[in-house]
């Protein structure tokens, strides 16, 4: 089975430019960039990126406080991606063993870390044209909430949220 190493990186580390410009690139397709909080060095706490066994990067996700929009001890999972060769990728690998997750070993990753930050929530939003993104994260136990921050009024949002314990 291939492993995954998630290493948190600077926000202007060259694989994390990388991971973002291609996913910003990938769901400017999609749906319009929508009205949110843009995403920076400054907003974003932690960054996390997933490399391959042949230090390659496959994914990143990172995590944004957001008591400066009112929300004490949460915070949202932003720019989580992977790349298109490694979706889905809980399937068999080359050896024949389950591969692991991408998504869900960042998913993971960054719910440990918001804990250890003292986060109680994780937030999270996508669009209603992103369908496999609303039900991987359903899948993962995070519940329907209302549009929160920069994203109310925004037509195309979808959130979600899940209590950390």
């Amino acid at each position: 089975m291939e492993a995954l190493t998630i290493k948190q990186i600077d926000w202007s580390h060259k694989d994390a430019c990388l991971l973002r410009d291609a996913q910003q690139a990938e769901i400017s397709d999609l749906r319009p960039i929508g009205p949110g909080v843009h995403a920076t060095s400054a907003n974003v706490s932690l960054f996390l990126v997933a490399y391959d066994s042949n230090n390659e990067p496959v994914g990143c996700g990172g995590l944004r406080p957001l008591a400066g929009q009112g929300l004490p001890r949460q915070a949202e999972v932003k720019r989580m991606y992977v790349v298109p060769s490694r979706r889905s990728s809980g399937g068999k690998s080359q050896d024949g063993l389950r591969a692991p997750s991408v998504a869900l070993a960042i998913l993971h990753a960054l719910q440990r870390a918001a804990v250890e930050q003292k986060f109680t929530v994780l937030k999270v939003e996508t669009s209603k044209e992103m369908p496999q993104a609303r039900r991987f994260y359903e899948k993962h136990d995070y519940l329907p909430c209302d549009v929160f921050g920069g994203y109310k009024g925004s037509e195309h949002s979808v959130c979600y949220e899940k209590v950390l314990v």
